[in-house]
């Protein structure tokens, strides 16, 4: 079983090292590294270590259409996702495939949005 991390609305799962592939994504000009912006509220999932984010499609097949968000390859010791609204995530060394979670309700399933 895959070694999972939630912060709101992302799904963060370690899987194995991989080279990084797709297209490397740059951090801003702030040095934050943003995984995803709440729609709503405009709060921001990032991480200001130094991380390596890139996104391949061929690497996330499996995970159902407009949920892939990333992967991110973290070369430190650690390195921590904060939030507005929600406790900070300290992910150590690894490599991460960043997703959005859904929100299920009894008959149907719709993105959750901070």
């Amino acid at each position: 079983m895959s070694l999972l991390y939630a912060q709101g609305d992302l799904l963060i799962e370690r899987v194995g090292d991989i080279p990084v592939s797709g297209n490397p994504l740059e951090a801003g000009t702030d040095g934050a590294s943003v995984l995803l912006e709440g729609e709503t509220t405009g709060h921001r999932h990032a991480i200001y270590e130094r991380v390596t984010m890139f996104r391949d499609d061929n690497l996330a097949h499996d995970i159902p259409n407009g949920l892939y968000v990333t992967h991110l390859r973290i070369d430190g010791p650690t390195a921590r996702i904060q939030h507005e609204e929600h406790d900070a995530v300290t992910l150590p060394k690894g490599t991460y495939r960043i997703r959005r979670q859904r929100e299920l309700e009894p008959r149907e399933a719709r993105l959750v949005a901070d």
